[in-house]
Formats: structure tokens, C-alpha cells, sequence
């Protein structure tokens, strides 16, 4: 796995991205979960650790542990703490914090966590790229379906 860390402000990135915003009229559980599953698929395309932070506070049902999920790791803040706090803790006693970039769509935050060493970048920025990094994994997935499809019909032939 690389060395690049992101760090994403999951209500943030909720309450910003339209694709995310569309499921508004749905349960906030199911919304994590849509952001789950796309932050995985992006560490995934982009072979970088992720880890997601929400404010523990907003979810009526905090897990008590968040359920595994491969390649991405979910937490929720403690009772009195929010995401920022998790975040700037995370990047304050991080050995590279260089090698953080943390999502968020809170200036204030941004400049904070860059005072600590991290990058920061906007979700609008950061939408913009998980959709060209996912859409460039489902470029190669197509490929690799093709190019496997005409192998088995050309090994079907030759027989």
C-alpha cells in the first residue's frame, strides 16, 4: 500500500457531493454506506489507505465498532468530540503528516490541518478526482473483460 494517507470529513463530503446529495431523502445509514462503498473503490483505484471520519453525535446508532471494511477504515467520534477533532488528532501525532491530505469542505479546517503538516484539498476537488479515478479503474475493468472475452473465443477456435 502506498504511503499516502486521505482523511475524509464524511459528513462534509456528504452535505457537498450531488451524487451523494440525491440520496437525501434516504436514512443517514444509508448514505454512509454509499460513501463507503465509493471511498473504497477509490483507495482501491488509487492504492492509498483512506480512513473516513464522522461525528459520532449524528449517527442515532454509532456501531460500537464500525464494521470491517476492506481498504478503508470507517470511525465515528466519541460523545463530545467531532470528525475535526478525530482528524486533527490524527494528523497531529501522524509521523508524516506530509503524506496526509485531508478532505474537507471547512477553511477553517483546511488551514488548521495544514498548520500540522497534512495537505488539505476541497470535496468538490476531491469529487472531481475519485470520479476520474473510478472512472479510469472501470476503463481497465472493461479492458481486461474484453481483451479476456476475445482470448476465450480465439482459444475456442483454435482447437
Amino acid at each position: 500500500m502506498s504511503q499516502r494517507w486521505i482523511l475524509v470529513d464524511g459528513y462534509s463530503v456528504l452535505h457537498f457531493w450531488p451524487r451523494l446529495r440525491k440520496l437525501a431523502g434516504r436514512t443517514l445509514e444509508v448514505q454512509r454506506a454509499a460513501l463507503i462503498r465509493v471511498l473504497r473503490q477509490y483507495g482501491d483505484a488509487t492504492d492509498c489507505r483512506v480512513t473516513v471520519v464522522f461525528d459520532g453525535y449524528a449517527a442515532k446508532h454509532k456501531p460500537d465498532q464500525a464494521e470491517p471494511t476492506p481498504g478503508l477504515e470507517v470511525l465515528f467520534s466519541d460523545a463530545g468530540k467531532t470528525a475535526d477533532d478525530v482528524i486533527e488528532r490524527l494528523v497531529g501525532t501522524a509521523d508524516r503528516p506530509g503524506n496526509i491530505r485531508v478532505v474537507t469542505s471547512d477553511n477553517l479546517e483546511r488551514r488548521t490541518v495544514e498548520t500540522l503538516g497534512a495537505q488539505s484539498i476541497s470535496t468538490e476537488l476531491f469529487e472531481a478526482e475519485v470520479t476520474a479515478a473510478l472512472g479510469a479503474l472501470d476503463r481497465l475493468v472493461r479492458e481486461h473483460s474484453h481483451a479476456r472475452r476475445l482470448n476465450s473465443i480465439r482459444s475456442h477456435f483454435e482447437r
